[in-house]
């Protein structure tokens, strides 16, 4: 191949990735990972066609629930003070009009998974009684042993007993 023919392969390869890279962009065509650093925490989701894909809002975070919970209920947080912010600046340009759009439907559709973990209540002296009562109830349901039958007289005995004043 000639020299002039190879140089003239070469621009045409290059215009047609530049005009290709370009119209995938501009479309957001391909998965999009982005990982942004919100109140102290890394958010991850990925985007595609112009959409938050909710199922990768802080896939990262999964093995853990109370780290999962937190991360996206501040990735809610994020979806919509970016939102705010585009909508402030404001500008004709295409591409920041689709992340707008984009940031603006995942504050009002994406649902933050919300877990508050903590230790288990005590139960008060009445619950107790109360509980102790339904299960003998149900141990005695269908059976005709006589021990089961006093233990259940003895546990909604003691129940009423702290039931009344």
């Amino acid at each position: 191949m000639d020299p002039v023919s190879l140089v003239f392969s070469a621009y045409l390869n290059t215009v047609q990735s530049t005009v290709s890279n370009h119209f995938n962009e501009t479309r957001n065509l391909q998965i999009t990972p982005v990982v942004m650093e919100y109140e102290g925490t890394p958010i991850s989701y990925q985007h595609q066609l112009w959409r938050v894909r909710p199922e990768s809002v802080c896939s990262n975070h999964q093995q853990s629930i109370s780290q999962f919970s937190r991360c996206t209920v501040k990735a809610s947080r994020l979806f919509k003070a970016l939102c705010s912010e585009l909508r402030q600046v404001g500008s004709d340009d295409l591409q920041r009009i689709q992340a707008q759009n984009m940031y603006c439907n995942a504050a009002v559709s994406f649902k933050p998974t919300v877990a508050d973990l903590g230790s288990a209540q005590s139960l008060s002296g009445l619950e107790e009684a109360r509980q102790a009562c339904n299960a003998a109830t149900v141990a005695a349901m269908g059976n005709s042993d006589l021990v089961l039958a006093r233990e259940r007289e003895q546990a909604c005995a003691t129940y009423c007993e702290a039931k009344t004043p």
